[in-house]
């Protein structure tokens, strides 16, 4: 522990450093100062824990000094040795809390003895801290515990028997308990800045939790599958269907304000917990179901239209018109067919998956080189997990069939125009404090979201989010360097209105948080 002695005359603070044995008292190492600013300077380099301080000094004066401290490094003890038995000095040292206020002359074992019990103060401090931390520590991993106990539940990894510790400190409910699981689906993001996983389960716990806490419940959100998650609610009480129905379209709303993104929630008839197993393959059964990826609150399977059957677009003629070069109408043409099967409600996923089958039948066959093709129209990852993910929703669809017909004319090497990625460099640079939507860039640029995605992942080697953020990250680094401004202000000129989305994008990209950064430049200094 470092100590530091502030006196202007310089034997009484030569005395006090080499006439008491400040290591038989936790002392390691002993500092002195002969006026406020040396003090300062000191502080500001030595990992200073206890301060000796005169109060008469010339210039700033002990009360001023100890004032500054408690100011700017609040853990540090500070003593008061003065000579001047005066009443308002006493009154003020009481006043910033310092640890002792000694009148001279005073004997070494009384200076002694009142380090002493700084020490020891300053030690049960660290402890107690360092023990809140572990318990912190120890919620943080029981959370997680639990949490990764439940998504193994869900699939059978665990069996019950693994929960009896859980169930016993009431953290889980017991096997007969009834409780409502329910899946909550992120559709899109309406905002650049992505929550992390954790993060996001963490916050959308806390909202249920604030929801249901009236009726006293309790609630668990995990990472299922990400962007799926799952929430289980139980108690001695739990609200029937309409109210849950309720009070879940709440959540829902408040889940895409508060996040900035689109949602779904899955829910069905609350069943006993050792039954999450099963109800969890009907969620998944919901949610599968939902290709037309519409956010809200589903009590079932996703209703459609018995009434009307998927009539088998004509194969043939969008054939013909793709080899006669009308490429554009065909897009039009299955986007149209797409939207009429979601507004008839006959959109399903067996009725995407035929549609599906359908578009790329018709490709093959107008392709002079139907297996050739399809191997250079999806040769690297990204193009066949776009050609994957067609059938999983409406909205991957429309995705896949932008890029087929994009690329029909047989010209698969595609050049990329010179001026095409200044133009989105400029957007973003001119966009700066805006929070800038890939969807936004390629309207400017009139280039399909999906392709511009793609070709600019492919000339620059990251992605256009990536990218976004690597600029932002670089501006505020800029801001910080040469500036004064606040940290709160510099995010809202990169375009961030979460500051701890800023701050962990910053360490992210930098490896140090803007805090850590704008003092490293005031040591500089």
């Amino acid at each position: 522990m470092k100590l530091l002695i502030v006196d202007d005359q310089y034997r009484v603070a030569e005395g006090l450093q080499w006439g008491i044995n400040w290591r038989s008292i936790g002392v390691n190492q002993v500092y002195t100062a002969l006026s406020a600013y040396q003090a300062k300077d000191i502080i500001h380099q030595e990992d200073i824990k206890i301060i000796l301080c005169d109060i008469e000094m010339p210039g700033e004066n002990g009360i001023e000094l100890i004032r500054w401290v408690k100011r700017c490094y609040q853990h540090i003890s500070c003593i008061v040795l003065t000579a001047h038995a005066d009443f308002t000095y006493a009154q003020e040292a009481l006043k910033l809390a310092c640890a002792d206020y000694i009148l001279q002359p005073a004997s070494y074992p009384v200076i002694e003895e009142s380090v002493r019990r700084a020490v020891q103060e300053l030690c049960a401090t660290a402890k107690k801290k360092e023990l809140e931390q572990m318990g912190d520590e120890y919620k943080k991993q029981e959370k997680n515990l639990i949490r990764n106990s439940l998504r193994n539940y869900l699939t059978g990894v665990v069996s019950a028997r693994q929960f009896f510790k859980l169930q016993e400190k009431g953290k889980v409910p017991v096997m007969e308990q009834t409780v409502y699981l329910l899946l909550i689906q992120i559709i899109r993001w309406n905002s650049p800045e992505v929550w992390q996983p954790r993060l996001l389960s963490d916050t959308m716990e806390n909202i249920a939790a604030e929801t249901f806490e009236q009726n006293w419940l309790q609630v668990i959100v995990f990472v299922a599958d990400y962007p799926c998650f799952g929430m289980v609610i139980w108690g001695d009480k739990l609200p029937d269907e309409d109210t849950m129905d309720c009070r879940l379209q709440f959540i829902n709303s408040f889940y895409q304000q508060f996040f900035k993104c689109e949602t779904a929630i899955y829910m069905v008839t609350p069943s006993p917990f050792q039954d999450m197993e099963k109800t969890w393959k009907k969620l998944i059964n919901y949610r599968d179901d939902n290709v037309s990826l519409s956010n809200g609150v589903y009590s079932g399977p996703r209703k459609t239209n018995k009434g009307i059957s998927y009539r088998v677009p004509e194969v043939r003629r969008w054939s013909e018109l793709l080899k006669e070069g009308h490429t554009q109408a065909v897009a039009e043409d299955a986007s149209r067919c797409l939207d009429r099967l979601v507004e008839s409600e006959v959109m399903n996923r067996n009725t995407l998956r035929e549609f599906y089958q359908d578009f790329l039948q018709s490709v093959y066959y107008a392709s002079q080189n139907g297996d050739g093709f399809f191997k250079k129209l999806f040769s690297t990852q990204e193009e066949f997990q776009l050609y994957l993910d067609g059938m999983r929703s409406v909205d991957q669809m429309k995705a896949l069939i932008s890029y087929v017909i994009r690329r029909f004319d047989g010209n698969l090497e595609e050049t990329v125009p010179e001026e095409l990625i200044e133009k989105v460099v400029n957007y973003i640079t001119d966009h700066m404090e805006e929070q800038i939507m890939r969807d936004d860039i390629a309207h400017y640029i009139h280039l399909n979201p999906d392709y511009l995605t793609r070709i600019f992942k492919r000339e620059t080697g990251m992605t256009l989010k990536e990218f976004i953020i690597k600029t932002k990250m670089k501006e505020a680094q800029t801001l910080i360097q040469s500036t004064r401004l606040p940290i709160s202000l510099i995010a809202a000129k990169v375009g961030y209105s979460n500051f701890s989305h800023f701050s962990y994008s910053y360490k992210k990209i930098m490896g140090v948080t803007p805090q850590e950064k704008r003092r490293g430049e005031a040591e500089e200094e």
